[in-house]
């Protein structure tokens, strides 16, 4: 097409106007082309800074999720920048500081690590940091610190003068922090200047995994054999005591079964939902020899992200411990001394046997009592006698049937319970006469004895045990009237007194009546053998008998129904005593032996009072000693009185312990301030370790329950320094001093007091 076409008159080079339109037209079409430019190029940068803000905003959500400060640091003002979340990502914090304000603040143990790495990345031997520290916040940490403050302190020549005078030895001071960082620009000389890290407290993180190394540590070095195994019983983990145990090689269990070291075939019947510990009795298997017997405890958890059950086996090695029960248990069955049967025991096997009794088959008792036994325990002292006593019982048990019982009733008395020979004679308590009166070698000296031997014998099931019993010492006590070295037997009519007791009953009343006891004290010491206190005891002095032993005089005061004018004095005196004492040193104190019909009586601890009051002693000077075999009577049931008196304030002390009827109950149960070992006890404790071993167990036991512990019967400097070394504190016994007149006792206590 040409411009002739168009019908348009093309204006001349010469016509101005035409040249400036042009131009004009030129100009504003590249203005609108820039416009666009511009347009576009804004845009484009509005939307990049959009994506920009978006992606930081997404980082510091993700820094304030994971609990991480972002820090950044500037070598040419050698300060660095903190920026931190402490509440949301979109409250932001910042806050300037420089790296001496940092190392100040960090754990002494730990600043040297920490300038260490530090060197290593400005001198750029590394190009990355990772470390964990402990460090120490402001006081208050609210206060931010700006960046012109920043870098006038690490311009300064001392940059920080502050010290912390908090002592580093509070952990809950301390946070622990894991830096991290990396070098991001380098100078001209290829130096380090601009770090940029993240800092995070991991203080919770690190005491969660300092409590599971502790735990850890802790099941690895329990003395008790434990395990981890899965719902099948498979063994996941296995401390070292689990392998000293089953004397394996470390780590060979493997994945073997519980089953394959005990027997455990109920574990699969026990339910891993069941709440709390499971407790069952095992035995390892015969492939492991011993084969012990085992306490299995089982404790199921199951983790957060486990579908299965778990459980926590616990093996513990009972065989000390059962030996130790099968100790105990015998001692409260025996005789400590003797090893013979001890009361309740014979009292059990007597009613048991007496349920089996026919009139073709009876059954007979023997009581038996060592004639002269006194006089050689005079003579030749308490060790001696208990070796003439342990002499005599084996003789008795020797010749006594399989099925018969040979019991130590107390002191020199024994009993006998066996099934007689049917249509044949009986030859068993000649016997044992015949055998009581064979030669004992005492210290070179050639002992004889005889025996005052009663029996009595019963065809009629359902009899009463102590009825049998009680005949039985009636025949006895009457062989002894007759003059001792006699075998009598029970006879309904035997009961009846002898001329020659009555008269001494009658005797013994009227020196009742008349005040005409005496009573003697034997002192107690301390382990510096100072005298604090003593035991009250009776004698009595016949007007045409001489002097009668307490063995014989009490069972008569029983017999003769004295008892309560008896108990009476005994109370009496032992308060007025006590008074006495007391008034020369406020801290003694006298004891007094309570029989157990007395404990029956509810009305003793009024009577007690009573006397103290007329005395003008305070209760707590008196103490009270009760001899276990209260405890064996069962119309017995002293607990309440006891109570009562102890609220009273007066000592309670439990006579004898030791004896064989022990019971640990009565230590747990009763208000008891003091035990009192008997001697015959602790005789052997020196050169029999189980034996030792108890005694250990019971003065531990009494020392934890914050009771006081008496030795009775101490006659040697060995015997003594065994006992000091248990930690006994109190001690009774000839060694110390011998029962003594009142007047001659309270000699005793002036020069004790004289000479301390």
């Amino acid at each position: 097409m040409s411009k002739s076409d168009l019908n348009v008159e093309a204006p001349t080079l010469s016509d101005p106007a035409a040249v400036l339109e042009r131009r004009i037209q030129r100009e504003r079409a590249a203005r609108k082309e820039a416009e666009r430019l511009l347009t576009e190029k804004s845009v484009e940068l509005y939307e990049a800074l959009q994506l920009g803000a978006r992606d930081r905003h997404k980082l510091e959500l993700a820094l304030w999720a994971g609990n991480e400060s972002i820090w950044d640091w500037d070598a040419e003002h050698q300060i660095y920048e903190l920026q931190g979340f402490p509440e949301d990502a979109a409250n932001a914090t910042r806050s300037w500081g420089n790296t001496g304000q940092v190392i100040r603040r960090v754990h002494p143990d730990d600043q040297e690590t920490l300038r260490t790495n530090w060197h290593l990345l400005l001198s750029d031997s590394i190009n990355t940091l990772d470390i964990v520290v402990r460090y120490r916040p402001p006081s208050c940490p609210t206060r931010i610190q700006s960046r012109e403050d920043a870098i006038a302190l690490a311009q300064s020549p001392h940059p920080d003068s502050h010290k912390n005078n908090q002592s580093i030895d509070n952990p809950e001071s301390w946070c622990w922090l894991h830096c991290r960082g990396r070098v991001v620009e380098h100078d001209k000389e290829g130096f380090p200047s601009r770090i940029t890290g993240t800092v995070r407290d991991v203080t919770n993180h690190h005491h969660m995994q300092e409590s599971f190394r502790l735990m850890a540590r802790a099941f690895s070095s329990t003395l008790d054999a434990m395990l981890i195994i899965d719902h099948h019983g498979s063994i996941i983990e296995a401390n070292q005591a689990f392998y000293s145990l089953f004397r394996l090689t470390e780590g060979s269990v493997g994945q073997r079964s519980l089953n394959d070291f005990i027997c455990a075939d109920e574990v699969a019947d026990r339910s891993p939902a069941a709440q709390g510990n499971q407790t069952f009795r095992s035995t390892m298997h015969a492939d492991f020899m011993p084969a012990l017997p085992l306490e299995v405890s089982l404790s199921h958890f199951q983790p957060d992200d486990a579908r299965h059950h778990y459980s926590i086996v616990t093996l513990r090695d009972m065989s000390e411990r059962k030996r130790a029960d099968c100790a105990l248990q015998h001692m409260t069955q025996h005789d400590s001394l003797t090893n013979l049967a001890n009361r309740g025991t014979l009292n059990e096997v007597v009613t048991s046997m007496l349920q089996q009794v026919t009139t073709q088959q009876p059954l007979r008792v023997m009581f038996l009592d060592l004639d002269g036994f006194k006089a050689v325990n005079d003579e030749f002292g308490h060790i001696a006698a208990d070796v003439l006593l342990v002499t005599q019982a084996h003789r008795m048990q020797r010749l006594a049937p399989a099925d018969g019982l040979v019991s130590r009733w107390g002191g020199d008395e024994f009993v006998i319970a066996w099934w007689p020979p049917v249509n044949q004679p009986d030859s068993l308590p000649t016997a044992i006469m015949d055998a009581i009166r064979e030669p004992i070698d005492l210290g070179g000296s050639s002992i004889r004895l005889s025996a005052s031997i009663g029996i009595a014998e019963t065809c009629q099931p359902g009899t009463d045990a102590a009825e049998l019993i009680r005949h039985a010492d009636t025949a006895m006590f009457e062989a002894k009237v007759q003059g001792k070295n006699r075998i009598q037997a029970y006879t309904d009519g035997l009961g009846q007194q002898t001329s020659h007791r009555a008269s001494l009953m009658s005797e013994l009343a009227q020196a009742i009546e008349q005040d005409q006891l005496t009573f003697y004290v034997q002192p107690k010491f301390n382990t510096e053998r100072r005298i604090i206190g003593g035991e009250m005891l009776a004698r009595w002095h016949s007007a045409t008998s001489g002097n009668i032993s307490p063995a014989v005089f009490i069972p008569l005061i029983e017999q003769g129904g004295l008892n309560a004018s008896f108990a009476e004095a005994v109370l009496r005196h032992g308060c007025q005593y006590a008074a006495a004492v007391t008034a020369i040193n406020p801290e003694l104190h006298i004891a007094i032996n309570l029989s157990g019909w007395q404990l029956l009586d509810s009305h003793l601890a009024d009577k007690l009072v009573i006397q103290c009051q007329q005395a003008g002693v305070n209760p707590s000077r008196v103490e009270l000693e009760i001899t276990e075999s209260v405890f064996m009577q069962p119309e017995s049931d002293p607990a309440a009185i006891m109570h009562r008196l102890r609220s009273l304030g007066f000592r309670l002390a439990i006579d004898d312990f030791g004896t064989g009827y022990s019971s640990l109950s009565y230590l747990r149960d009763l208000p008891l301030d003091t035990v009192k070992i008997d001697r015959s006890f602790i005789i052997d404790a020196d050169a029999n370790d189980r034996a030792l071993k108890i005694l250990k167990a019971i003065i531990q036991m009494s020392h934890d329950l914050d009771m006081h512990i008496v030795a009775e019967g101490v006659e040697t400097v060995e015997q003594w320094q065994l006992l000091k070394n248990l930690n006994v504190e109190l001690y009774q016994g000839f060694l110390f001093g011998r029962p003594m007149p009142f007047e001659d006792f309270l000699q005793a206590l002036h020069a004790d007091m004289a000479n301390h």
